[in-house]
């Protein structure tokens, strides 16, 4: 019988061999993935979300990843790495070290190390080590136990060859990720693993994205004056309400949703029952002819001069109805 310390040894420090496939994800119907990147100090990291169908090639510390029309999404030779997620024809160049997987089949991707395999987060077999084959690769299974948090324990199947992770899955939730054609063993070109073309490097990158972020901020400024008002937007506190995001913008009906460091700004179309958003701060809201608008302070209360000041700003002249302040219970008082 195996014992779990020569699989996990297989699965942080086995046999070197390379290795190709496709990796499928195993998943209920309806279901769908959703995940977040964590915050990072720096330079923003590579995300490379490794969706299904992607078909892999490894060998060591390089890597390859493409999607699975044949588009090249990253690619590592274990010093450099390059992703292509942005653009096709200049990646984005950084260490590996900067590099997040994303999506349900990442833990396939790469080698983990022993570090990861402590802690109680699907590391303790519930049972014995078994051999059997798996995606037509004689292998390991064992189900690891869950972490409290957790409810269902983690079926994993490991490549006795290579240590390769085949596939795991979670039986009871019919969630998990596999290879549907791994070939062990066979000779890559060095050329797969890397990339002679234009780069962005890290610092050119990140002036990229501030530069698109700056254009985005440009074209809602400029709707925002031609929709709603050129002029100044403050207050007697005085409060300066002109946004710099729009996280949501409606074009045909004139609708936003807006804000700065210090404010939040909303309208609609005028309804029936009027326009009441699901705020923490302490806010306003007010209608008139065409509109329903809410506006509010992030770090401040603002109060009834306030509101008619900033009323003046947007819609000076139309007539008001339906004001009202809502202070959400609970909330804590600005100082």
């Amino acid at each position: 019988m195996t014992a779990w310390i020569e699989v996990l040894k297989a699965l942080t420090t086995g046999p070197e061999l390379p290795i190709r496939g496709t990796i499928r994800e195993v998943r209920p119907d309806g279901y769908t993935e959703g995940f977040a990147g964590g915050a990072s100090s720096g330079p923003s990291p590579m995300l490379v979300v490794t969706g299904d169908g992607c078909r892999v090639w490894r060998h060591g510390n390089r890597l390859r990843v493409e999607r699975v029309d044949g588009r090249l999404t990253f690619v590592t030779d274990g010093i450099q790495a390059w992703d292509f997620t942005a653009d096709s024809e200049r990646p984005r160049t950084g260490p590996p070290d900067r590099v997040h997987y994303l999506g349900s089949n990442q833990f396939l991707l790469q080698r983990r190390s022993a570090a990861d395999w402590s802690g109680d987060d699907f590391t303790t077999p519930t049972g014995p080590v078994e051999e059997t084959e798996f995606a037509d690769r004689e292998c390991w299974t064992v189900e690891l136990a869950p972490p409290p948090h957790k409810p269902y324990p983690l079926r994993i199947w490991v490549d006795t060859a290579s240590g390769q992770m085949l596939g795991y899955r979670s039986e009871h939730a019919g969630q998990g990720a596999q290879f549907v054609d791994l070939v062990v063993g066979e000779d890559f070109d060095d050329g797969l693993f890397g990339w002679d073309g234009p780069v962005y490097t890290p610092e050119e990158y990140q002036r990229r994205l501030k530069d698109q972020h700056l254009t985005v901020q440009r074209e809602h400024a400029a709707w925002f004056s031609e929709a709603v008002t050129a002029s100044p937007i403050g207050t007697r506190v005085p409060v300066d309400f002109t946004p710099d995001s729009f996280p949501f913008r409606d074009p045909e009906t004139g609708a936003f949703d807006a804000f700065n460091h210090d404010t939040l700004l909303s309208r609609r179309p005028r309804s029936e029952d009027g326009w009441t958003p699901n705020w923490g701060p302490l806010h306003y809201v007010w209608s008139t002819p065409d509109w329903d608008w809410a506006a509010g302070g992030i770090n401040l209360d603002l109060d009834d001069e306030a509101i008619r000041l900033l009323q003046r700003s947007l819609h000076p002249e139309e007539p008001v109805d339906r004001q009202r302040k809502i202070d959400p219970p609970g909330r804590g008082r600005t100082k």
